[in-house]
């Protein structure tokens, strides 16, 4: 099914959006949990505290070589700050997913994707439409790939929902809608000048 010809509205928004490609080997082995839960988050979708974890490890042991002393002062900072990301709530981690473009519906969405994705793969979605309710977790089908010959590897991924519950479908539509009535406010508040 073609971006174009999904079900419902459709807009071009930028909210906090990040993903997670999977085989469909992987996908029947980790099954979603049935709500976003902080461990699954920060596990799957926050990629970069992982990178930055692991490299102020690695910048640790090198400082070690030179100076125990200051790299246990470091080790112990950092742990500080693990402890800390540890005892944030949801709705705290969440305000760190990234901001992306997408071209958003009720019925599924389309995104840019840096990474190779192939049409039998899944990909498991965390997009926060409204900022006082919870993120949406939801497993997507590939549905279509466009590759964008801008010289990357990058390619515009249209995704459809599978399984999305009908409360947080309710939430995409909310948003949807609700970003439809400001863009037509804008419009006349820019025609009336």
């Amino acid at each position: 099914m073609p971006k174009d010809q999904r079900s419902f509205y459709r807009i071009d928004v930028m909210m906090p959006c990040s993903y997670r490609i999977l085989s469909e080997l992987e996908a029947d082995a980790s099954p979603l949990p049935t709500s976003p839960e902080v461990q699954y988050i920060e596990e799957h979708f926050m990629q970069n505290l992982t990178q930055l974890d692991k490299q102020i490890n690695n910048a640790i042991s090198q400082i070690n070589q030179k100076s125990a002393l200051l790299a246990t002062a470091l080790t112990a900072m950092n742990s500080k700050i693990n402890f800390i990301l540890h005892t944030i709530d949801d709705t705290q981690l969440t305000r760190a997913i990234p901001q992306r473009l997408v071209n958003l519906s009720g019925g599924g969405i389309a995104i840019n994707i840096e990474e190779d994705i192939k049409e039998t793969d899944k990909v498991d979605l965390l997009i926060k439409p409204l900022p006082n309710e919870m993120p949406i977790l939801v497993r997507c089908n590939v549905v279509k790939i466009t590759p964008l010959n801008d010289g990357t590897s990058d390619s515009n991924v249209a995704l459809s929902y599978d399984n999305l519950s009908e409360d947080d479908r309710r939430k995409l539509v909310y948003f949807i809608q609700a970003k439809e009535i400001e863009a037509a406010q804008q419009k006349r508040k820019n025609e009336s000048v």
